[in-house]
């Protein structure tokens, strides 16, 4: 059994940010992606707390966001949604329940879409030492080796969102609290929540397996999507319903019931996004933004400024004047 530090590693920060793809530079532990989906001046924030390996994440922002990624190493990651908004989807999981829990297994892909003024909780823990010590998913079949991402109704998940709250935000009982007790009050509150916790049925529940199909075959046009655009092309409609296999109908509903957006509507974000997060780290005397705009496919100059400034609430010459020192 996992066994705790005398001396145990404990760090904190806070940010507030002003852009989508800092608040996901802000969780090194992930390899994520975010992109603001709705239109308005992004507000995030993002309170972390590392101790003994774990890193446990509070976050929420003022824009419908998409997340994507992988954990990194032999992390997985438990996450919890504060307030739910019709809209929100975690992976297959469309427009879940306050009272879900999330388990996200190491090297599974990471795919949320959080809506505006959503607040979210999640903890990063090594894999091994939660299936090993708390067995949690020892009654599911093959929980030793969970293959995607997983849901969970448990009456402690209130109990669990308290005792996050607790430690990332200093209550008087944890700021009073020893590093190895957070630790294990962390770990502890964990087992109690999810050893307690009943899986949902992916294979009875139709909801899910119709959201589980339509969220397969967006990430899968969303890797073709960025293929062609990391070499300089713009795909089509036609281009991606050949590559996927699908007809523009069944594209266009996957795309509608995972994202809120068409894929051609969804592409464009992405594009923009992409040009934001460029811009944001570029040097002004090393780079323009007609030369950033064109690498990502905005040929017609004047409807890409108008579209940027929609999405983001500035001119693109704006925010390449933000780099920080």
């Amino acid at each position: 059994m996992h066994r705790l530090s005398m001396n145990v590693e404990r760090k904190q920060t806070h940010h507030q940010l002003d852009d989508a793809s800092r608040q996901a530079a802000a969780q090194p532990w992930l390899d994520l992606e975010m992109h603001q989906l709705s239109p308005g001046h992004y507000q995030g924030a993002c309170a972390t707390l590392t101790l003994d390996g774990m890193h446990l994440v509070h976050e929420h922002q003022n824009q419908a966001v998409h997340k994507s990624g992988v954990t990194q190493g032999n992390l997985c990651a438990l996450s919890i949604a504060k307030t739910v908004s019709p809209g929100m989807r975690f992976s297959q999981f469309l427009n879940p329940m306050d009272s879900w829990l999330y388990f996200l297994p190491k090297d599974a892909e990471l795919d949320i879409r959080v809506m505006p003024a959503s607040e979210t909780f999640y903890l990063c823990l090594d894999q091994d030492w939660l299936l090993r010590g708390a067995q949690i998913l020892k009654q599911h079949e093959g929980a030793k080796h969970p293959a995607g991402p997983q849901a969970f109704h448990s009456r402690y998940t209130a109990r669990l969102m308290a005792d996050f709250n607790a430690l990332i935000h200093h209550s008087s009982s944890a700021r009073l609290m020893p590093s190895d007790n957070c630790a294990r009050l962390l770990r502890d509150s964990v087992v109690i929540a999810l050893s307690q916790a009943t899986a949902i049925d992916t294979g009875v529940c139709r909801s899910v397996r119709a959201g589980w199909r339509a969220q397969r075959l967006v990430s899968t046009a969303r890797d073709y999507m960025d293929a062609c655009l990391q070499v300089g092309q713009v795909p089509s409609i036609t281009d991606i319903c050949a590559t996927t296999g699908v007809s523009e109908r069944t594209l266009q509903y996957a795309f509608r019931s995972t994202m809120q957006l068409t894929p051609i509507a969804y592409l464009r974000t992405l594009r923009l996004n992409r040009v934001r997060a460029e811009l944001l780290i570029a040097l002004p005397a090393h780079t323009t933004v007609t030369r950033v705009a064109m690498r990502w496919g905005f040929v017609h100059l004047g409807e890409f400024s108008q579209e940027y400034k929609r999405l983001f609430g500035e001119r693109p010459s704006e925010t390449l004047v933000q780099r920080p020192d």
